[in-house]
């Protein structure tokens, strides 16, 4: 992360100016759509970076796109990055603003490695066992990792589960080596 206490400066501001204006929530959608927007569009991306890009452009082209898209305090705010010369960090920005929602908000995101793919039904479960550990409402991020041959590792912040066959089979293997 480029400047990291420019990023946390611009995202804590952000925040508290959508829970002043009881906005936060269509914010934090708003921060969802443009996050999805820079993955779907990296020229979008690119040319907002570019140093060579005039800022009256970049301005044009935020209105065109957002205005009347998202909220007027989330317009408003990228405007702010263009006009600050700190759009290059927008990424970085809108990142570090879900992370503090979430945070503030009760929500942790937990990144669940399986050998095979989850049902809705077992994703759901884990989700409700997750938050009971936590305290908090769980979003899961599920991806398949074959080396883990079966079972699943869950990562919730520093705090990992792991109940992966590979990792019994090691324990098991550690327990009979020394036996």
């Amino acid at each position: 992360m480029k400047a990291p206490e420019v990023v946390q400066r611009y995202a804590s501001t952000m925040l508290e100016a959508a829970f002043e204006s009881s906005s936060q929530e269509a914010v934090r959608t708003d921060i969802d759509g443009l996050l999805a927007t820079l993955d779907a569009a990296g020229e979008l991306e690119s040319f907002m970076v570019d140093r060579m890009v005039p800022s009256p452009a970049k301005e044009q082209v935020v209105r065109q796109l957002f205005g009347g898209r998202v909220q007027e305090l989330t317009t408003n705010f990228l405007l702010l990055l263009v006009q600050r010369r700190r759009v290059l960090l927008v990424r970085e920005i809108l990142e570090a603003c879900a992370r503090m929602f979430d945070e503030r908000t009760g929500i942790v995101e937990a990144e669940v490695r399986s050998a095979v793919a989850l049902s809705p039904e077992q994703e759901e479960r884990l989700r409700q066992q997750l938050a009971g550990y936590t305290g908090k409402i769980v979003k899961l991020r599920t991806s398949v990792d074959a080396r883990i041959r079966g079972g699943m590792v869950a990562r919730i912040g520093d705090t990992v589960f792991d109940g992966s066959l590979t990792t019994q089979l090691q324990r098991l293997h550690r327990r009979l080596a020394g036996a």
